[in-house]
């Protein structure tokens, strides 16, 4: 079959009806990832151009998510920048439990569910009794498929290997028939995950103590990155703690938010 190749006028169609659902800024040398990420959709839908899967999509619910879950990055690990985990996070898990038995948190685009499975572990192993406190991991993505793979919490021996030791696949999950790992129902209850979208947010169930939203922000305009933190702010408590990338920076996007460093490792506390 002859490859079908994205045409500019095209290009620019698909741009526009992402940046103006989700946010994310697809300039012309992303044309080649468009192309490759599309080209299946194009050939499974029997379409002759990117132009008519285009215009199928907005006239199918479901076809314009599958459009959206090709495009958007869905890069993660287990333990992805471990001192986020390791360090900081303990640090502030200790901190709310001197405090409360309650923790609420929000991993923001989670992807295929590494995060928040991760922050769930964490605490695992840092509350051996997860019946004595009361967690909430809520997690969200706008993308249906990723979604729908991570309410699983079924992986490969790849995403295994990358980020987990050992030790922590051992502990917390076990082996299928198929050779894949399902993670452990007492971890996985911890973790609940529903769509969302960070442009055209809807209220979520409860105000959050800590908030991840990790290299996400990198694919925004500035526009785009000073709405999003501000409907993040409007979801946590007065003092909550703000997680993002190890190379962003709110400078410039939000005045809700002030700067700490704990041990080197940069994070932000909502302004009360």
């Amino acid at each position: 079959m002859r490859a079908i190749s994205l045409q500019q006028d095209e290009f620019e169609l698909i741009a526009g009806y992402i940046y103006n659902h989700c946010g994310i800024m697809l300039d012309e040398t992303k044309v080649p990832l468009v192309e490759s990420r599309l080209g299946d959709l194009v050939t499974r839908n029997n379409c002759d151009s990117y132009l008519q899967l285009y215009q199928k999509a907005q006239m199918n619910t479901p076809l314009a998510e599958s459009l959206v879950d090709a495009i958007t990055t869905n890069e993660t690990s287990f333990f992805r920048d471990s001192k986020v985990f390791e360090s900081l996070l303990m640090h502030l898990f200790e901190g709310y439990l001197d405090k409360s038995n309650r923790i609420n948190m929000w991993s923001a685009a989670c992807s295929f569910g590494q995060e928040p499975y991760t922050i769930a572990m964490v605490l695992k192993e840092l509350i051996n009794d997860l019946l004595r406190v009361q967690i909430q991991i809520t997690c969200t993505d706008i993308s249906t498929e990723a979604l729908t793979y991570a309410s699983k919490g079924i992986y490969t021996d790849f995403e295994m290997n990358r980020g987990l030791s050992m030790l922590r696949q051992n502990r917390h999950f076990q082996k299928n028939g198929d050779g894949r790992y399902k993670i452990n129902d007492d971890v996985r209850s911890l973790v609940h995950f529903r769509p969302f979208n960070l442009l055209k947010p809807k209220p979520l169930p409860h105000l959050y103590d800590i908030v991840l939203c990790r290299n996400v922000a990198i694919y925004f305009d500035t526009a785009t990155k000073q709405q999003i933190f501000d409907h993040i702010a409007n979801q946590m408590v007065d003092g909550g703690c703000l997680i993002i990338g190890s190379s962003e920076m709110l400078i410039g996007i939000s005045t809700r938010f002030e700067r700490r460093d704990w041990n080197g490792i940069i994070y932000y506390q909502k302004v009360a």
